[in-house]
């Protein structure tokens, strides 16, 4: 292990990694006392890390295992969505031992990210990344966290978009398939996720005590917590109709099929844009309008947060805004 100087005039460490192979890190530092002094934290930390006995492991070998595992917990488009991931910060990275992932690393590569793509996609990798290295120190490949510290992605607050009641009547105008126009009005009353509604199966209704049961067999939720979602009569109506012609074990299919998240989502925005509304609206959409009205009825917060089955207030509170009413009244006591 040796520093030396770049043309840039700044020290790097070279040293042997757990792989024998030879690579480098940055002090960071054009100063030789501080390339010293990093040196010498440096060669601490791999002391300490050697005691420790990690298992040596390269990013893509580290990749290709959290995707084998991923794959049994996560829905199809979650993996792929973590597969993007890991390809992008190997192509930035190389494939490096993974106990090279320092936090300097992974604040580069963050900074760089915030370059080429939205702020909201940099922060969902901010918390694949939170969740891999979990995996990692679990698996003991890591001793210590390298995200701890990291600087937190902040997003500018955006009030989800939805349906006002007009528009809703018009996606259902639109809407030729009654196996389509069933599962919009029973998602924009009960709030269900796509994925809890397309692979609800009538094992989960519970038409004695009118519930949906969300009960973690057949889909995960994304809480992993098992919540009931009680049946307004609209939603009643479109489960006991659908009852009758029972064909299935899924509750809605589309001409007897189960319905594919892909497929949905196509012929989602297909009717959108038939009906000439908002081309920005899609599946989500309708849970988020059974939350927006509500609010607008004067629903608590509090009870729309068990209903949308969130772990935190603070991600329902994103609707609050819509009860502008509750602040005048407040300011208006100032009257008295």
């Amino acid at each position: 292990m040796y520093l030396s100087k770049r043309s840039n005039g700044i020290y790097y460490i070279f040293y042997e990694n757990s792989f024998s192979k030879k690579t480098c890190i940055s002090t960071k530092t054009k100063l030789k006392s501080e390339a010293l002094s990093f040196l010498t934290s440096f060669r601490q930390k791999l002391k300490e890390r050697e005691s420790l006995k990690t298992i040596p492991i390269l990013l893509k070998d580290f990749a290709f295992e959290y995707l084998k595992y991923s794959e049994s917990i996560h829905s199809i488009n979650t993996t792929k969505s973590i597969k993007s991931f890991f390809n992008n910060l190997i192509n930035y990275c190389g494939n490096i031992p993974l106990t090279d992932l320092n936090k300097d690393k992974l604040s580069d590569y963050t900074q760089e990210r915030m370059k080429q793509v939205s702020p909201y996609v940099v922060k969902r990798e901010f918390a694949y990344l939170s969740v891999l290295i979990n995996y990692a120190l679990g698996k003991k490949y890591l001793t210590e966290n390298p995200v701890k510290g990291l600087k937190r992605i902040k997003l500018p607050e955006k009030l989800p978009l939805f349906f006002s009641e007009t528009d809703f009547q018009i996606l259902l105008t639109a809407t030729d398939s009654k196996d389509l126009r069933d599962l919009f009005i029973f998602g924009i009353n009960t709030g269900l996720r796509e994925m809890e509604l397309i692979t609800l199966r009538w094992s989960q209704i519970d038409f004695k005590n009118r519930l949906v049961i969300l009960d973690n067999r057949n889909h995960l939720t994304k809480s992993k917590k098992i919540r009931n979602v009680p049946l307004n009569l609209k939603a009643l109506q479109v489960v006991t109709e659908r009852q009758i012609n029972e064909k299935s074990d899924f509750v809605f299919t589309y001409n007897s099929e189960p319905i594919k998240q892909q497929f949905i989502s196509h012929k989602f925005k297909k009717i959108i844009i038939k009906s000439g509304l908002n081309h920005k609206l899609n599946v989500h959409s309708l849970r988020h309008t059974f939350a927006s009205w509500l609010v607008q009825s004067g629903v608590s917060i509090y009870s729309i947060q068990k209903l949308l089955g969130h772990s935190d207030l603070r991600i329902t509170s994103i609707y609050s805004h819509l009860r502008s009413e509750d602040l005048m009244d407040s300011v208006n006591k100032l009257n008295n």
